[in-house]
């Protein structure tokens, strides 16, 4: 299912005005933002929660 910010573009598109790239530009602009804004809010969830340790064989001192 398209976003409700897409379904706003396409209907832009098709609407029958003549110069839309300045209101097509505009909302690509602002989905671009929230997508960008999404994907960093995620890196930095990611960043801040501890990594799981390796848990290494304290036996095994690789001269097999």
């Amino acid at each position: 299912m398209p976003s409700i910010e897409s379904m706003e573009i396409v209907n832009k598109l098709f609407s029958g005005s003549k110069d839309l790239s300045s209101e097509v530009d505009d909302a690509m602009k602002a989905v671009s933002v929230a997508q960008l804004e999404l994907k960093k809010q995620q890196i930095a969830k990611n960043f801040l929660q501890p990594e799981e340790e390796i848990e290494q064989d304290e036996t095994d001192h690789g001269d097999d």
